[in-house]
């Protein structure tokens, strides 16, 4: 199995420090989809878009590609977004924009990041030590049972 992962890591590196990680534990195509914003998933069974959390969404480098991209038969994606407050579902819209291109998600993985963005850095930041090693092992497991289910 082929698994790309694309990344937007704009601030404080979190979530590029996250997929690193992660594809320390299984191996990964790692794209910084801020400086390749055309990508060549062809050949990937998983795509991983992955990223900060912006306005309550990911980065717009991974909404410009979602919308834009061709996938192929058989592909299948993941969303990984790092926040200051792990309120919600900011992966919500972007699923919904899989669906309609009838591409199936295998499910989202969210852990909290140092967030300095607007408010937050009058303050010093939120969420200062993360991500850490109990949110680099989490990830790791997620993206190990991805990998597990699609082998299985």
């Amino acid at each position: 199995m082929k698994i790309i992962i694309l990344y937007a890591s704009v601030h404080h590196g979190n979530t590029r420090k996250l997929v690193k990680r992660m594809a320390d534990a299984v191996p990964a195509t790692l794209v910084d989809i801020t400086k390749d914003s055309c990508p060549d998933i062809s050949g990937y069974d998983v795509i991983g878009l992955a990223s900060g959390v912006y306005f309550f969404t990911l980065h717009e480098s991974i909404a410009r590609f979602l919308e834009q991209a061709a996938f192929e038969k058989g592909q299948q994606v993941f969303f990984v977004d790092t926040c200051g407050v792990a309120a919600c579902d900011y992966t919500k819209k972007l699923k919904s924009k899989l669906q309609e291109k009838g591409v199936p998600c295998l499910g989202a993985f969210q852990c909290r990041g140092y967030d300095t963005y607007g408010f937050w850095g009058k303050i010093g930041g939120i969420a200062r030590k993360h991500p850490n090693e109990k949110d680099f092992r989490k990830a790791q497991q997620f993206l190990k049972s991805i990998t597990a289910r699609d082998n299985g």
